[in-house]
């Protein structure tokens, strides 16, 4: 009878960064690796695991290979079943991963964690992170919004941000201008406590691959900001 396969060591490892992130390309996954076993052998392992059926991978434009767990892949790992990719959400889920890898980037930014690994309050944002500013840290929920909801939904997670206790601030990413506005107008509609606890961020080019947070423009309290000041850490 033929025995059974289980991921240890580098499957293992690589499983469990899939995990982390929820979709990896393979560049990311190369240099995350904790075992030293090179680009080419690296390969051999992910398509053993595909062959095994715990991870599936797709090409995005001519070469980048990006790869996420199956269901048989989930078992593996200490994540639940609502949160294998499908095709609908795979362009938003790898949206998502680079935002958090992009702001992690910057020494300000801290505890980053995609939505499958977040608990608590009820509210589910697509990501999380930290950042220092001067003597605080902020707790800030990421939603990346590549289309847009009714004004209805919109405004409920307004005000479900400003009133739960989790986040300091809910913190809308997009790529669309009519989006930006058409939030931007929604949030103007609202009290002043929930204007106080909701961040609006426009990156125009932002993609799977791409996300500048320093050439974005920010929204926030009425007005027009830059991402370094509205994050950045104040000296002195």
């Amino acid at each position: 009878m033929k025995a059974s396969f289980i991921p240890q060591g580098v499957y293992e490892d690589i499983i469990n960064i899939v995990g982390q992130w929820k979709v990896v390309d393979m560049k990311s996954l190369s240099e995350m690796c904790n075992y030293d076993v090179g680009y080419h052998n690296l390969l051999k392992k992910v398509r053993k695991l595909e062959t095994q059926g715990l991870i599936k991978g797709v090409l995005l434009g001519r070469k980048n290979k990006h790869i996420y767990l199956t269901d048989k892949g989930l078992k593996y790992t200490g994540h639940d079943y609502t949160y294998e990719i499908c095709d609908e959400n795979l362009t938003h889920d790898l949206i998502v991963s680079r935002v958090l890898k992009e702001l992690l980037k910057n020494d300000s930014f801290m505890n980053g964690r995609m939505f499958h690994q977040i608990s608590g309050d009820q509210l589910l944002p697509d990501a999380e992170v930290s950042v220092g500013k001067g003597r605080d840290i902020f707790r800030l929920a990421l939603e990346v919004e590549l289309t847009q909801k009714s004004q209805n939904r919109v405004k409920e997670k307004y005000r479900r941000y400003a009133t739960g206790s989790v986040f300091t601030y809910g913190v809308f990413i997009t790529n669309k201008v009519t989006l930006f506005n058409t939030y931007r107008r929604f949030l103007e509609e609202m009290k002043q406590d929930i204007q106080e606890a909701i961040v609006l961020i426009l990156d125009k080019q932002m993609t799977a691959t791409k996300f500048n947070y320093e050439k974005s423009e920010c929204f926030y309290l009425g007005r027009t900001l830059s991402f370094e000041c509205l994050f950045g850490d104040e000296k002195g």
